[in-house]
């Protein structure tokens, strides 16, 4: 039996492959990463910071760097009209 890490975050959203691919398009590698993003979405809403860990989505502020916590994502992430990549770890 293999050990397997629980999530940091047990309420986070799966990013749409559309954007996991445009990440990786933008050098961010596909595997073991976290980035910091800047998302527009289509009512306006622009987060700063959002937290995007291994493809999913975990957090919506560098507060949530780093330990385990929970944090609900409380948008529809295929609303996302345009992602920025602002810092890749």
């Amino acid at each position: 039996m293999g050990s397997r890490s629980t999530p940091r975050n047990r309420l986070a959203k799966m990013l749409p492959e559309e954007w996991r691919k445009h990440l990786v398009e933008n050098g961010v590698p596909k595997r073991k990463y976290t980035a910091v993003c800047r998302a527009m979405l289509t009512d306006g809403r622009v987060i700063e910071s959002l937290i995007i860990e291994e493809g999913w989505v975990i957090a919506l502020d560098k507060q949530h760097l780093a330990g385990t916590f929970e944090q609900r994502i409380d948008f529809d992430l295929r609303t996302i009209t345009s992602l920025e990549i602002v810092q890749v770890a």
